[in-house]
């Protein structure tokens, strides 16, 4: 067990990061692993997302990428929430453009872009379990996508 902990961590701290692949259980080193949803405006303002569905390690390293390229203002804007997965992760950094909020495990609700862009989050998976997701828009009622992340 030592002699494992002492060989990833002296992979993890080579340049550019040695650990290609999530590995369960494991806290994961640096870089994260990017994942993404790009959210556009579809059909009657509805969102149109590009995916659905995220399969994370339990303890992986990742940096979740939400961009809206197509975000115009308050009406066209768009909401991401994952409560479950947000109380069950340890978040590290927020950034939004150049500005990097250094969290250390504090947590946030919900992103949400009234303007073209990308709010990214890096964390670590911290529970095994299936966590829900939406995107929604601003009209009332909203119109929503589903989606999941699933920790295992």
């Amino acid at each position: 067990m030592l002699k494992h902990l002492i060989v990833t961590t002296a992979l993890a701290a080579l340049p550019g990061g040695a650990i290609a692949q999530q590995t369960s259980g494991e806290v994961g080193g640096f870089p994260p692993e990017d994942i993404e949803i790009v959210v556009k405006t579809g059909e009657g303002g509805a969102p149109e997302v590009s995916a659905t569905e995220f399969t994370l390690a339990l303890g992986g390293y990742y940096r979740f990428n939400f961009t809206c390229p197509d975000a115009k203002d308050d009406e066209t804007g768009f909401h991401f929430e994952s409560e479950g997965l947000m109380t069950n992760a340890h978040i590290r950094v927020v950034s939004v453009g150049d500005m990097e909020i250094y969290m250390q495990g504090l947590g946030f609700r919900a992103l949400e872009c009234d303007e073209p862009g990308t709010v990214k989050f890096s964390f670590h998976p911290m529970r095994a379990g299936t966590y829900d997701f939406i995107v929604r828009d601003h009209s009332e009622p909203p119109q929503v996508v589903n989606g999941v992340f699933v920790v295992e």
